[in-house]
């Protein structure tokens, strides 16, 4: 393929994508081997949206990937005509977990929540709520713009969403946010290991957690 027709290509992605991607996600995904023709490319769509002052936008987040997004001066006027995430309520409280304890690694995510945890991410995957990034053995999960859109954040800044989200899990997840900060239940120093929070976690039924 040509030019033009490359970024399409990677134009298309983006946009399907809903989160944030890395230039090797995209040569993985396209076929296209040369990293650095992917940046240019990029960098041309970003261009081109800037140029005819369009509403969509392309940015580079996290140092390394890139994400089509609506501009937050016109995310908050249409973000109410965006498709709410159909999510069942063990799928929310995952979700919620993540966007106040983010960046928050998979593995510990698991012991808070169960092995229920793996079915709940991989779905907030798929459905750009979420992304996930290698770190160590595990991964490190993290909320992404879309994210952001949907709830009617003005931004994806993870210190106004987990300012946000305090009072919901802190009510929800009292005694587990007690043993993450070192603390039980009634505010005694806590001597409990994560051993201890993933058998609380992983004991409770699935369907109602």
């Amino acid at each position: 393929m040509g030019l033009i027709e490359d970024k399409a290509l990677v134009e298309a992605a983006l946009f399907v994508s809903g989160r944030p991607l890395s230039v090797k996600e995209l040569s993985r995904a396209l076929g296209i081997r040369s990293l650095d023709y992917i940046e240019k490319l990029i960098e041309l769509i970003a261009a081109e949206y800037a140029e005819r002052k369009s509403a969509i936008e392309v940015v580079k987040v996290l140092g390394e990937k890139y994400v089509m997004q609506v501009k937050q001066e016109y995310s908050q006027q249409v973000v109410h005509l965006m498709p709410r995430p159909d999510l069942r309520t063990g799928e929310l409280k995952t979700l919620a977990l993540i966007a106040y304890l983010q960046p928050i690694e998979q593995s510990k995510l698991v012991k808070l929540r169960g092995s229920q945890a793996y079915e709940h991410i991989r779905k907030l995957l798929e459905m750009g709520m979420i992304y996930a990034e290698p770190y160590e053995r595990t991964k490190l999960l993290r909320t992404t713009p879309k994210f952001a859109e949907l709830y009617g954040f003005p931004s994806d800044d993870p210190m106004v969403i987990k300012e946000a989200f305090k009072k919901v899990v802190h009510a929800e997840y009292s005694d587990l946010i007690a043993k993450l900060e070192g603390k039980d239940a009634s505010g005694e120093e806590s001597g409990e290991d994560d051993r201890n929070i993933g058998t609380e976690g992983s004991s409770a039924p699935e369907e109602n957690q």
